[in-house]
C-alpha cells in the first residue's frame, strides 16, 4: 500500500485515507459477497420446509445441507480476509500518520504547554481502533441491507413494505440520536481534555504541591473538573441506553409483525411456512446493522471528532512549500522589524526588533524579567514565528529554510534544561541512535563538562533516569550546554546558561564561549549575570518588548553609565 497521491489540495490525513481507497473497495466488495452468501440460510429454510418435507427427498436434503455448509465455510473465510485487511489498513494508516503527528505534537509543546498537544496522537489511536474494530464493518454493511430488503419485496410486497417502514423508523431514530448525542460526546471529550491537562500540570508541579501542602486544594480543583466529566459522561451513556432500548423494542415488534403478517398471508394462500421463517431471518439481517450501528454510534462520533481535530491540524501542514536545504551556514543574523503579539490579549511581547549580527560575534542580551528575551531566543532558533517581520540567516528568510538542516547548525540551551531518559552519551548526542563518541567528548570538553562526567559512576554511559532526575541542576545545565555544542554548530543560543552553575561552572561557561569565538561561532547569550559581559562583542538591552539599545559592548556600557539608567545599572556594573 503506497501513498502516491500528488494532489496536495488534500491534507496529509485525507491523502492517507484516500490512499486506502483500493482496500476499501475490496472490503465493500467482500461485504457484498458476504451479504449474498447470508441469503443461503433463509433459502435453505424455505427449500427444506416447502419442498423437502413435502417430497420426502433425502438426496435433496443432503445436497442442500452440503451447499449451505460450503457457504458457511466460504463466509467465514471472506469475513476473516476482510478483518485481516482492515487490521493491516489500520496499522498502515497509523504508521503513515504517526511521525507527522508526533513531530507536530512536539512542535506545539515548544510553544503551547498542555495535554492537548499529545491529544492528536490519542486521536490517531481512536481512528485506528475504529478502523480495525467490528464497528466499521457494521457501518460498511449498512448499504447491503438493501439486498435483504429487496429479497423481502421479492417474497411479498407487504413484507417488503413492512421492512422498509421499520428501516425508516430506525434511521430516523439514528438521526435523532446523532443530533442529541454528538454534542454531548463532544462536550464530554472537551471536559476530559481539561481534566487530563490539569493532571499533567499537577504532575509537573509535584514538588511545589508536596512542599507547600497544596494537595487538598489541588485535589479539590481537579475533582470539580472531574465531576463535570462524570456528569456529561453519565448523561451521554444514559441517552445512549434510552435510544438502545427504544431500538430493541421496535426490533422486537417488527419481528413479531413480520411473523404475524407472514402467517396471515399463509392463511390467505399467498405465502408458505418456509417463507415465514425466511422472512423473519431476512428482516433480522436487514435491520440488524441499523440497531448495532446506533448502539456503537458513540465510537463513530468519537472517531469523527478525532478525524476533525487531526484534519484541522493537518491543514496547517504546508506540503506545497519547497524549503531550502541549507547544509552549511556562516552564522550572519539579521532581524527586520520583528514583532510578536499575545494571541489572547493582543499585547506586544516584542515590538519592532531590528539588528544585524555578523558571524562569529558574541551578543549578550539583558533586560528585566518578562521583557521578551526568551521569546526572542525561541524566534532565533525557529521554535516560534514572529507575528510580523523577517528573521534572516545568511540573508535567507528563516521560515524558508528546512528545519532539519537549520537545526543541525544550531546549538540551543533553553532557560529550563530538560534531558531525556537514557545515558549522558545519548543526551549530548541529541538522542542519535549511533552517536560519534569523539564528537560527544569534544562537545563535553567545549562545555567544560568532561571532567564532571568522568566523575560519575559510569562516565558517559551513566543512565540519568527519567528526564535527568539523578542529576543536580548544575550537572543538567552543563550537559545541556554540551548538547548545544555537539556537531560544531554555527549559531549558539544560550538562555540563562549560568542560572544553575557554581563559580567553577561559571568559569567553564566563559571559557566555552571564548572557545566558540575562536571557531567563528555566532553566540547569543541571555543572562542576568554581569560576568558574561566580559566576553561580549555586542550588547542588546530589551525593555518591555522593545530594543532600547544595541551596539558594541564598550559603547553601550559608556552610554548607560552616562545616562545613569537605573533599569540596567545592576546588569552593567563594573566587573
Amino acid at each position: 500500500m503506497k501513498n502516491n497521491l500528488k494532489n496536495y489540495s488534500f491534507t496529509p490525513l485525507q491523502s492517507t485515507l484516500l490512499a486506502c481507497r483500493i482496500i476499501i473497495v475490496y472490503i465493500l466488495l467482500f461485504g457484498f459477497i458476504l451479504n449474498i452468501l447470508m441469503l443461503a440460510a433463509p433459502i435453505y429454510s424455505m427449500q427444506v420446509l416447502d419442498r423437502v418435507l413435502s417430497s420426502g427427498n433425502i438426496n435433496t436434503l443432503i445436497g442442500l445441507t452440503i451447499v449451505i455448509i460450503l457457504a458457511f465455510i466460504l463466509t467465514a473465510g471472506i469475513q476473516g480476509a476482510r478483518s485481516f485487511a482492515l487490521n493491516r489498513m489500520g496499522i498502515w494508516f497509523e504508521k503513515q500518520m504517526s511521525e507527522l503527528l508526533f513531530r507536530n505534537s512536539v512542535k506545539m509543546s515548544s510553544t503551547i504547554k498542555g495535554s492537548a498537544n499529545s491529544q492528536q496522537l490519542r486521536d490517531l489511536q481512536i481512528i485506528k481502533s475504529f478502523i480495525i474494530s467490528q464497528s466499521v464493518i457494521i457501518i460498511m454493511d449498512l448499504p447491503w441491507s438493501l439486498i435483504f430488503l429487496l429479497t423481502l419485496f421479492f417474497l411479498h410486497t407487504y413484507i417488503g413494505f413492512l421492512a422498509l417502514f421499520g428501516g425508516i423508523i430506525l434511521i430516523t431514530i439514528g438521526i435523532i440520536s446523532d443530533k442529541i448525542n454528538s454534542k454531548i460526546i463532544q462536550k464530554n471529550n472537551e471536559n476530559f481534555l481539561k481534566s487530563m491537562s490539569y493532571v499533567e500540570e499537577s504532575n509537573h508541579n509535584a514538588e511545589v504541591i508536596e512542599a507547600m501542602a497544596m494537595m487538598p486544594n489541588i485535589i479539590n480543583s481537579w475533582q470539580k473538573l472531574n465531576n463535570i466529566v462524570h456528569e456529561t459522561q453519565s448523561y451521554s451513556n444514559e441517552s445512549q441506553i434510552i435510544f438502545s432500548e427504544i431500538i430493541k423494542v421496535i426490533r422486537s415488534i417488527l419481528q413479531i409483525a413480520v411473523t404475524g403478517l407472514g402467517a396471515y398471508l399463509t392463511v390467505q394462500g399467498e405465502f408458505s411456512s418456509g417463507a415465514i421463517i425466511a422472512s423473519s431471518t431476512l428482516m433480522s439481517k436487514a435491520l440488524g446493522p441499523f440497531e448495532i450501528a446506533i448502539n456503537t454510534w458513540k465510537k463513530f462520533v468519537n472517531c469523527r471528532q478525532s478525524y476533525e481535530r487531526i484534519n484541522m491540524l493537518c491543514k496547517e501542514y504546508d506540503t506545497d512549500k519547497l524549503l531550502i536545504d541549507l547544509r552549511e551556514i556562516k552564522g550572519d543574523i539579521r532581524l527586520e522589524n520583528i514583532s510578536i503579539t499575545n494571541q489572547n490579549s493582543g499585547h506586544y511581547i516584542l515590538q519592532n526588533i531590528d539588528f544585524y549580527l555578523n558571524s562569529g560575534n558574541i551578543l549578550v542580551i539583558i533586560g528585566e524579567s518578562g521583557s521578551g528575551k526568551t521569546s526572542l531566543a525561541k524566534l532565533l532558533v525557529g521554535i516560534s514565528s514572529p507575528t510580523s517581520g523577517i528573521i534572516r540567516i545568511d540573508g535567507i528568510n528563516l521560515k524558508d529554510i528546512k528545519k532539519s538542516s537549520f537545526g543541525n547548525n544550531i546549538g540551543y540551551l533553553p532557560q529550563n534544561v530538560e534531558l531525556f531518559s537514557g545515558t549522558i552519551l545519548q543526551n549530548i548526542a541529541r538522542m542519535c541512535e549511533n552517536p560519534n563518541y569523539d564528537e560527544v567528548i569534544y562537545a563535553a570538553k567545549m562545555a567544560g563538562a568532561h571532567d564532571m562526567i568522568l566523575g560519575l559512576p559510569n562516565g558517559y554511559n551513566t543512565n540519568i533516569g527519567f528526564a535527568g532526575s539523578s542529576l543536580s541542576g548544575g550537572q543538567k545545565q552543563r550537559i545541556g550546554l554540551a548538547r548545544a555544542f555537539y556537531k560544531n554548530p554555527k549559531i549558539l543560543i544560550l538562555d540563562e546558561p549560568n542560572a544553575s552553575l557554581d563559580a567553577h561552572g561559571d568559569k567553564a561557561l566563559i571559557n566555552a564561549i571564548q572557545y566558540a569565538k575562536t571557531k567563528n561561532i555566532t553566540v547569543i547569550v541571555i543572562s542576568h549575570r554581569n560576568t558574561i559581559l566580559s566576553v561580549a562583542d555586542k550588547i542588546a538591552i530589551i525593555h518591555k518588548g522593545n530594543l532600547v539599545i544595541f551596539g558594541d559592548k564598550d559603547e553601550v556600557i559608556k552610554k548607560m553609565q552616562e545616562s545613569n539608567n537605573i533599569l540596567i545599572s545592576t546588569a552593567l556594573e563594573k566587573k
